[in-house]
């Protein structure tokens, strides 16, 4: 029997999806999936996840085989699995038929038709909707949303024990079309994502995502949404906020200009093309 061994992050609930995708492609082979959270995995294990944030990654072998998205012929290839997949049925990517232009996006943001609501224990699983139902990259399966909201809910179920805020999305036609996650900086680290190190743990908050709907302009609603999450920063009890910065990523999931351009400074360097930024809570 062959044995793949599979570590994974709480803090994207996607991962759900893609653990339930990996049991049933493997199902029928003789394989072992040993599948750990980040959160309880050994010193060992994470020491194969090696720098950078944890989203999923798959190991055989001692071999890292594959991370997120993960791809069916990818891992079939390094299982030595032998089965006719027909082209592109498993990374696909969806693109948008009629998106919204960027001035599009500006007016309807001037008309007030982009509603921003702050995360709370009220709404989470509405903000969650988005990353399962208006993903850019395409949705996971409706068969895995439970899994997915379940690895999540018990992140939010660690923030409400210190805040009573998580950041901030959007909604735009009745659909979620963005976010931009705040959370407690221990439990970022604790989950596997990057953060700083300077100062105390409990006097930081860590971006933890930073994502935009399917069809929506991703500069412009990046930029939108650190002008809202600014508006809320006094409702946060911490007194500094920091996030992961990387160069030459403008509408990635840590862009460093957007953090730039609202006044967070430089702390630490990770490697030659991402920072820690930081900002005092006024």
């Amino acid at each position: 029997m062959k044995k793949i061994t599979v570590i994974y992050s709480n803090l994207c609930e996607a991962n759900g999806a893609f653990l339930g995708q990996l049991r049933e492609w493997l199902d029928g082979y003789d394989i072992e999936i040993s599948a750990t959270a980040y959160h309880e995995a050994s010193t060992a294990l994470k020491s194969m996840q090696g720098s950078g944030n944890c989203f999923i990654d798959v190991y055989y072998d001692g071999k890292h085989i594959d991370t997120v998205p993960l791809h069916k012929s990818k891992l079939y290839a390094a299982l030595g699995i032998e089965k006719a997949e027909p082209a592109g049925s498993d990374d696909g990517v969806l693109i948008p038929e009629t998106p919204m232009g960027e001035l599009a996006f500006r007016h309807a943001v001037l008309r007030g038709e982009v509603e921003f609501i702050p995360i709370t224990q009220e709404n989470y699983l509405e903000e969650m909707t988005m990353c399962l139902c208006n993903y850019p990259f395409g949705n996971p399966p409706e068969r895995y949303h439970a899994e997915c909201v379940r690895i999540k809910s018990t992140v939010f179920a660690e923030v409400w024990e210190h805040e009573s805020i998580a950041g901030v999305y959007a909604k735009y036609a009745g659909k979620v079309v963005g976010l931009l996650e705040v959370f407690p900086r221990e439990i970022i680290r604790k989950h596997g994502y990057m953060t700083g190190s300077a100062g105390e743990d409990g006097d930081y908050l860590t971006v933890g995502c930073f994502e935009v709907g399917y069809g929506i302009p991703r500069v412009e609603m990046i930029d939108e949404l650190m002008v809202q999450l600014g508006l809320l920063l006094k409702r946060f009890s911490r007194r500094y906020i920091e996030a992961i910065g990387v160069y030459e990523w403008n509408d990635g999931f840590q862009p460093y200009w957007v953090y730039d351009k609202y006044s967070f400074k430089r702390t630490d360097h990770i490697n030659e093309n991402t920072v820690v930024m930081e900002k005092m809570i006024q």
